[in-house]
């Protein structure tokens, strides 16, 4: 039983370390070194970035008002920030999706912050 424990712990602890390895791969794709340093001497940490990765994308049904012609256009399968190959902006980024009616949204630096927050305020309660 001791055994079966242990190596669950192994497991993922190991699982852990590389899920953080491949969010650095996919973050060093889209961001050089002094880059990733910059971000870091601003916002104290790449936590910011590293929540990106998994929750900066978003799907929204585009009921004709916004007018999405000029948007460049990606895969609905696109799940990662990272996969468009665009950085974080202060602003919202928009992709028509190749779904008629669908838009992907990489979210602003500023919603993240403000998630990333809430999320925190919530785990402390």
């Amino acid at each position: 039983m001791r055994l079966l424990v242990f190596l669950l712990c192994v497991l993922f602890h190991c699982s852990m370390v590389y899920s953080q390895k491949s969010v650095r791969t996919a973050l060093n794709n889209v961001y050089s070194n002094k880059e990733l340093k910059s971000f870091e001497g601003q916002y104290g940490s790449l936590n910011l970035l590293e929540y990106a990765y998994d929750h900066a994308i978003v799907k929204i049904f585009n009921n004709g008002n916004k007018p999405s012609s000029d948007f460049p256009s990606c895969k609905s399968s696109v799940s990662h920030f990272t996969d468009l190959g665009v950085k974080i902006q202060p602003y919202t980024q928009y992709f028509k999706s190749e779904n008629p009616g669908e838009i992907l949204a990489v979210k602003s630096i500023y919603q993240l912050q403000q998630e990333l927050h809430q999320k925190s305020i919530e785990n402390k309660q």
